[in-house]
């Protein structure tokens, strides 16, 4: 596991009628390296909110995060856990 932040971006905000997409960044705070990281990108509100669940949170958590970055159209979750299986799909490397 490697804790960090998760930075999550409304990449089409401003084309609201549009199929949402979404940029997502793990920040991790220990042992930062390989500089700047890709975002991972996701597709559909029901395709983040899974990720999200995949990730450890619950599906009232999720849903809450994704209402939040529709309202801020950004939205930044500190202290996430990110199990190590999933840390390639972040471009990040131990």
């Amino acid at each position: 596991m490697v804790e960090g932040s998760l930075d999550i971006r409304w990449a089409n905000s401003t084309d609201p009628t549009a199929t949402p997409q979404y940029d997502l960044s793990f920040l991790r705070y220990a042992n930062f390296k390989n500089g700047a990281q890709q975002p991972t990108p996701i597709v559909g509100a029901a395709a983040l909110e899974n990720c999200l669940v995949k990730l450890g949170f619950t599906a009232e958590d999720a849903n809450n995060w994704v209402r939040q970055v529709h309202e801020n159209n950004s939205v930044s979750i500190r202290n996430v856990m990110m199990p190590g299986e999933r840390i390639p799909e972040y471009g990040l490397q131990d």
